[in-house]
């Protein structure tokens, strides 16, 4: 299984229904291609775990380099040889990551999420680290299970469970 960490940023803004509509779609096209994933998102910066078999995940990465909603798309980490799923409870989900509060609620720090804008690059523990507290918020607040037995795939998020706080 490989696992691809990325950072991207949106060429224009976009409403939380928008993003929530464009994850949906993401899911269900995940689906079929038996990838989950998990995002993280704040102010157009997007930072995103795919997961799967390695020809799906590169495919779908380089989807989003072409993709022309997507602006300075970095790779943060990658690892080949996973033995399970880190993010599968969802196809794919977004966690909306705005509010400085939630920074300091679930994390216990005073980051803030203005620190994703940065264009310079994010540390891999880090990242792994932010996706990793917010999946697990995400999991607990939707009552969600962190991984589907039988590797399963990933469920299509529903619209309460992109939390935004």
């Amino acid at each position: 299984m490989l696992q691809i960490v990325f950072r991207s940023q949106l060429t224009r803004l976009l409403s939380y229904i928008d993003i929530q509509r464009l994850c949906l779609a993401a899911a269900k096209n995940n689906r079929k291609a038996g990838i989950t994933g998990f995002a993280v998102e704040c102010g157009g910066a997007f930072l995103v775990s795919i997961e799967g078999d390695p020809r799906a995940v590169r495919d779908m990465f380089n989807r989003m380099v072409q993709d022309p909603r997507h602006d300075t798309v970095q790779m943060v980490c990658c690892e080949e040889g996973l033995g399970r799923r880190r993010f599968g409870a969802w196809a794919m989900n977004v966690m909306f990551m705005d509010d400085d509060l939630f920074w300091h609620r679930v994390l216990g720090s005073s980051f803030s999420c203005d620190q994703m804008l940065s264009p310079r690059t994010m540390e891999p523990a880090f990242a792994l680290g932010l996706l990793a507290m917010a999946y697990q918020y995400a999991c607990a607040e939707a009552e969600t299970a962190p991984s589907l037995p039988g590797g399963r795939p990933g469920r299509i998020p529903r619209i309460r469970h992109m939390f935004r706080r």
